[in-house]
């Protein structure tokens, strides 16, 4: 039995950030553990500090097994969420939006004291070193490094539907991250020198490493929580050997991410008391919100096949350059509920160039969905149900976005610079594109040669490729361009709002009810903010590591 003053379980988005903030302190002994690998300076695997994306398509980087439902009455379907060092930040588009101030105020609202913009805004601007704007809105000297590509810089296919956008009244913006209103911008991204700027190497640098108070170990799978009565007392942890021993800490903090610390929380009997006695599991507190109010932002992927003058350069690996914040304006959605992104490379590989995407994104879903353990299966993955769809006003304003990319592919500046436009299927292997080794080369090669025919060849092996019916000048109806927008609709990455501020955790994100355990990550959150998650789980590390080491002080 080994013992620390500090136990952090998950190295992820928040994890490697309460792991610098709070080792900052040398009389406090911190210990990290993480699921999956470490990323250590000096060894971060290529993929993971490639700033396109590639590593999303290594499966070695996420929990194996995971599956979700995501619209009612439809199967499970695999869910990829990351089991790395840094989490999401390791295998996303790094996307580096905050979301709007009234997101903020609107936790504050619902009970989250001390959330609102007012308060959040200051750790927004620790965490950033914003390379673009040296205004009283942006950091100039944290550890995430926030950067945007000037318009002048844009592929012909982005600058295209940025200014097909513009003529149907969708103003040019600044910045998003400070701009509340509707319009086009250019995307933050945090990226450095062409890598990618992952949580753990901003926040997990050689320096904090060498501190002799941080303990850091990797491939270690937490089990469940140990308890005295209502107080935990640490953790059980699985080391790499298999061996599971218990770890001792004064303060547990779990930071496991919207899924797995709900799942984590129920296993270790803390959840709704009648599904834990279920699953045999013995009840310490019945919590029966946690694992509910499960959110997630929704999204179709368009496909155009770019012509070679319009391509992004095959040297520029970032994912995105360019997008539309939008409000559907039907019923009572919020403003900018959502989000066009504009991507001009949609694989790793040299193909990806010539195959341009936009992500039509729902940013404010009514729909609520659950994570909770399968009873059959307690100790296995949980059952993550989205319940996309759930609330039929979300059909309508992904819909509306779907409507709003159409409109832009096919204008007429935007076709003289692509050839065919097509939506996307739900079930197309995209992973396949990047991923490393002989077949995806193989497939990359065939793409290469598909791309080059003729147009009477080139749709006739695209239709065998994504399905007939899916271009968009071929679509004859509105009704079936909705029915497949929807069959093609994902749920993105941004899972959320399962362990929330108010009704399992506090505003200082300690679990109601229970001494000396907090939940730090994105499932405290409120409401997901109508933005990409990871700024966002960065900046609720920031605040809790505060809360923290005053209430440890």
């Amino acid at each position: 039995m080994e013992n620390t003053d500090l136990l952090i379980i998950g190295g992820g988005g928040a994890g490697a950030v309460l792991a610098s903030r709070l080792s900052e302190n040398p009389g406090l002994r911190v210990t990290l553990v993480e699921a999956g690998r470490d990323t250590p300076p000096g060894d971060v695997p290529g993929d993971v500090a490639d700033a396109f994306p590639s590593s999303y398509a290594n499966t070695d980087y996420f929990w194996p097994d995971l599956k979700a439902v995501v619209r009612p009455g439809t199967t499970a379907r695999p869910y990829p969420q990351p089991r790395i060092m840094g989490g999401g930040s390791s295998v996303m588009g790094m996307w580096a939006l905050r979301g709007l101030a009234a997101d903020y105020d609107r936790w504050a609202a619902e009970g989250a004291v001390g959330w609102s913009w007012s308060d959040v805004r200051p750790y927004f601007k620790k965490l950033e070193r914003d390379l673009d704007f040296a205004t009283d809105d942006h950091g100039a000297d944290g550890p995430v490094t926030i950067g945007r590509i000037a318009r002048n810089a844009w592929p012909a296919f982005t600058s295209r539907l940025a200014d097909a956008a513009e003529r149907r009244q969708m103003r040019a913006l600044p910045d998003f991250n400070v701009a509340q209103e509707d319009g086009v911008s250019a995307i933050p991204l945090s990226i450095k020198d062409n890598v990618r700027v992952t949580s753990a190497s901003a926040y997990l640098t050689d320096a904090v490493r060498r501190r002799e108070n941080l303990d850091i170990r990797a491939h270690c799978e937490v089990r469940d929580l140990a308890f005295d009565g209502r107080k935990v007392i640490g953790a059980h942890v699985r080391r790499p050997d298999g061996t599971v021993s218990l770890l001792r800490a004064a303060e547990t903090v779990v930071s496991t991410g919207g899924i797995h610390s709900p799942a984590l929380l129920q296993r270790s009997g803390l959840g709704n008391g009648r599904d834990l006695s279920a699953s045999g599991i013995a009840v310490v507190a019945d919590l029966p919100a946690v694992g509910r109010n499960l959110q997630n932002h929704f999204y179709v992927h368009f496909g155009s096949i770019v012509r070679r003058d319009a391509r992004q350069a095959e040297a520029e690996r970032r994912y995105g350059m360019a997008g539309v914040r939008l409000s559907s304006g039907i019923g009572d959605a919020p403003p900018a509920d959502l989000f066009l992104g504009f991507i001009a490379r949609s694989s790793a590989r040299s193909s990806g160039t010539r195959i341009g995407m936009v992500a039509s994104a729902l940013y404010s879903a009514f729909s609520r969905g659950s994570v909770r353990l399968d009873s059959s299966n307690p100790q296995g993955s949980p059952l993550v149900d989205f319940n996309a769809f759930g609330d039929p006003r979300d059909a309508e304003r992904l819909l509306h976005a779907a409507r709003t990319t159409r409109a832009l592919l096919l204008d007429d500046a935007v076709r003289a610079v692509t050839h065919e436009s097509f939506v996307i299927p739900q079930n197309l292997p995209i992973r396949l594109f990047s991923k490393p080794g002989l077949t995806s080369a193989i497939v990359s090669t065939a793409m290469n040669v598909v791309l080059g025919m003729n147009a009477a060849a080139r749709k006739t092996a695209l239709r065998a490729m994504i399905g007939s019916g899916r271009v968009l000048s071929e679509i004859g109806s509105d009704d079936a361009f909705a029915e497949i927008v929807l069959s093609s609709a994902l749920p993105m990455f941004h899972v959320s709002c399962t362990c929330a501020i108010g009704s399992v955790v506090d505003s200082q994100a300690r679990v109601i009810g229970i001494e000396n355990l907090r939940v730090v990550d994105a499932s405290i959150m409120p409401v997901l903010p109508r933005a990409n998650s990871n700024i966002t789980t960065i900046m609720i590390a920031e605040k809790c590591a505060d809360h923290i080491a005053e209430a440890l002080r």
